[in-house]
């Protein structure tokens, strides 16, 4: 085997680990049901006097809101974090991606085999790894939010109407 052979494995895992660095979106993404949801029974609350749900549905509304928020800020928290890891890791990708193409004719000799199982390793698992933890705390933490907001805007509806 030589070390040109394991170069576009590492140019995937170079960009895969970018790539996932700045995919912002992910939290947008699995928290905006929510936050529709929380802004349909927010306008409940602006109907006239005689059409509005209860005040302690609104108390409840507010709660849920700031309970939301702070997780908003607590998930913020942890995608920095992995933003930091997965550019970390493509940063040691490129520097392996240039080992790779100064000694691309060069075959891997005995006792060097760690280095293409490491750049693998390095460019397959850690931003599935990494996005697949954070994807599965968001969703623990969202979906009680949501129960919890559709309660909500169920009781509001049925007191509304």
């Amino acid at each position: 085997m030589k070390y040109g052979d394991i170069s576009s494995i590492v140019q995937l895992g170079v960009g895969l680990h970018v790539g996932t660095a700045l995919l912002q979106l992910f939290g947008e993404l699995s928290t905006a049901p929510l936050e529709r949801r929380i802004a349909r029974v927010r306008s409940l609350f602006r109907l006239p006097e005689a059409d509005r749900p209860p005040k302690d549905l609104e108390e409840e509304l507010d709660r849920l809101e700031s309970r939301y928020e702070l997780f908003r800020i607590e998930f913020f928290h942890q995608y920095r974090w992995c933003v930091v890891i997965n550019s970390i890791v493509a940063a040691v990708l490129a520097i392996f991606l240039i080992i790779i193409a100064v000694k691309a004719d060069d075959v891997i000799r005995e006792g060097y085999e760690w280095f293409a199982v490491v750049a693998i390793a390095l460019s397959i698992l850690p931003a599935p790894l990494i996005l697949g933890m954070l994807w599965f705390d968001a969703q623990r933490r969202v979906v009680p939010l949501n129960a919890e907001v559709k309660s909500i805007e169920s009781r509001a509806l049925q007191s509304a109407g």
